[in-house]
């Protein structure tokens, strides 16, 4: 029978010593040690020869660590959390972790199951997205008490590690590009789980009409589910107004996809009859035809960061809390001025 290849074995054949190993390969050396390129891609290219796997079980007796961080997200469909997630699994991965993934898809009772799958496995830490957070009281203490490492994305807490974006300043500089070209009525289209995660956008929405002068009209504001269909279906009511929309705004991408639909299937062109901007400059917005005006949230950045400071509370469970807020900005595409800029 073929012996597994040791740790020994690759130190042996890289000509370094045992711990050089077991730090490139664990990729956790948290300063102590100085290993050199060339070092690490010896000990690399030695195991990879011999065929060399870390024992898991054997790291985690060792450390005290389980090396998994369990992850919670809204949803699959939405190309921001896609984002998001891709940021924290490169990160993890890298630095030698694994990931835990639960998903709650805007369900309060699900949330609550996810959290408890969480709280039931050996976990170096999370990383969260609740939805509901507020209807979660046992959740929350739960998580207070047990102490763990944790990142909200968002939060506003200020007793917690967090990462943010700037929702007020692509918010802003979306609604003054729409007036600037002269729209006098402009569509909202509020599609998500709960009114309290769009707060920000909705009170610039609000803001800026009354600061151009304008009468605040209820019927262009449009509470509806988040899915493409939803924006779909708010759209078209927003057409069929007696005095219908020049400009809609959706909160996100998923649902500017169905506005975008529904525009041309009233034989509408956009945005010679009607401009159409949405929010997250995800990797659709940029294919869509026509190409999509929207605010930046540097998703992937974000997740990364996330992950990064959660792996530094994991090293220092005591140190200053970490909060980060990034700049969010707005992308001219040709869904609102025929012609693609930034801004």
């Amino acid at each position: 029978m073929t012996k597994t290849p040791t740790q020994g074995d690759v130190a042996k054949l890289a000509g370094v010593s045992r711990s050089t190993v077991s730090f490139v390969l664990n990729n956790r050396h948290g300063g102590q040690i100085s290993i050199s390129e060339e070092t690490r891609q010896k000990v690399i290219g030695a195991a990879r020869q011999l065929g060399y796997e870390p024992n898991a079980m054997a790291r985690s007796l060792r450390s005290g660590q389980s090396y998994n961080i369990g992850v919670l997200i809204p949803n699959l469909y939405n190309f921001h959390y896609m984002e998001l997630l891709d940021g924290i699994e490169q990160e993890l991965t890298g630095q030698g972790y694994h990931l835990t993934l639960v998903v709650t898809n805007f369900d309060p009772q699900r949330e609550r199951s996810c959290f408890q799958s969480l709280f039931q496995q050996l976990l170096d830490g999370l990383i969260l997205m609740p939805t509901f957070w507020d209807q979660l009281p046992d959740q929350m203490d739960t998580l207070a008490a047990r102490n763990s490492p944790v990142v909200f994305l968002p939060s506003q807490d200020m007793t917690t590690d967090f990462v943010n974006s700037d929702m007020r300043m692509g918010s802003e500089a979306l609604m003054d590009h729409l007036l600037a070209l002269g729209h006098r009525r402009i569509g909202f289209v509020n599609g998500v789980a709960r009114r309290e995660l769009t707060r920000v956008r909705q009170a610039v929405y609000r803001e800026k009409i009354t600061q151009a002068g304008l009468a605040f009209d209820d019927s262009l504001f449009v509470d509806c589910g988040p899915t493409m269909q939803d924006g779909y279906e708010a759209a078209l009511n927003l057409l069929s107004l007696s005095i219908p929309p020049t400009a809609i705004w959706t909160i996100n991408d998923v649902l500017a996809v169905g506005a975008l639909r529904a525009v041309q299937d009233r034989g509408l062109c956009v945005p010679e009859d009607v401009a159409v901007a949405g929010f997250d400059d995800t990797a659709l917005s940029a294919q869509l035809f026509p190409p999509l005006t929207t605010v930046h949230i540097p998703a992937y950045q974000m997740g990364q960061r996330a992950a990064q400071i959660l792996l530094k509370r994991i090293e220092e469970p005591d140190g200053d809390l970490i909060q980060e807020t990034f700049d969010t900005y707005l992308v001219i595409r040709q869904s609102t001025v025929g012609q693609s800029n930034e801004t």
